[in-house]
């Protein structure tokens, strides 16, 4: 869409029904049922079966702690604003694991431009690891890179409002390496982060063609979940 002096760039999965699903059964992932059929009816209608965490999400803090708000009581407020982009490219490698020291590398270069992180900031971690995968192939997952707890720490100290990332963040380590055992594990990541974010943002993508800072709009489907499909956008001065 054209918005004269302005550029917008989408950030977000488009996700579809797929063969294969990184931490969902098939049917659970992304599953049209259809209702109406072009053949039968002349239009089309169809249910949806489908995971609150396929494509680019949001997760909010109830995902992980029964009494914080889920997805319909998040404030607008924290939805627009200005994000600043951690590069991280330097680990967007198979089962990288992003250390304080990788943040603190990604910081330095951020202060060089000017470019300071504050309290309430919306932060999102730039790996460029969706560039050249299917995002819905299990290898997608299991051979991302990942936060480490301490990194996780890290993050929080920073007290951002919104945290968004380009992979799959929970850290992989004794308890679990592969998409399929997720549940069994002890969710570092998203226990140390949950609670101390007003939300986080799942599998965003394009993070490669957006500057070091850059008002964005991330508007979950006001669903009553612990998370929900979201749109995410930036908006570019030209």
């Amino acid at each position: 869409e054209e918005v004269p002096g302005m550029r917008l760039v989408d950030l977000s999965m488009t996700v579809d029904e797929c063969e294969s699903a990184p931490f969902a059964k098939d049917e659970y992932y992304f599953k049209l049922k259809p209702i109406v059929r072009w053949e039968e009816k002349g239009f089309v209608s169809n249910m949806v079966e489908m995971t609150v965490h396929a494509g680019t999400h949001i997760d909010s803090p109830h995902h992980f702690f029964r009494d914080k708000p889920s997805i319909e009581a998040l404030p607008l407020e924290a939805m627009i604003g200005e994000a600043i982009v951690l590069d991280l490219t330097f680990k967007g490698t198979p089962k990288a694991r992003i250390t304080p020291e990788d943040l603190d590398q990604a910081e330095r270069a951020l202060n060089e431009k000017g470019i300071r992180i504050e309290p309430g900031a919306i932060l999102f971690l730039r790996t460029d690891w969706p560039k050249g995968h299917t995002t819905t192939d299990p290898k997608w997952w299991d051979e991302s890179p990942c936060l480490t707890k301490a990194a996780a720490e890290w993050l929080v100290a920073r007290r951002p409002s919104v945290l968004g990332y380009d992979f799959a963040q929970e850290e992989k380590g004794a308890d679990y390496e592969k998409a399929e055992e997720i549940l069994g594990s002890g969710m570092r990541v998203h226990r140390t982060i949950l609670p101390r974010v007003t939300f986080q943002i799942e599998n965003l993508t394009n993070l490669d063609q957006i500057p070091s800072r850059v008002k964005v709009i991330a508007l979950p489907a006001k669903w009553k979940t612990e998370s929900a499909p979201a749109r995410v956008i930036a908006l570019l001065d030209e």
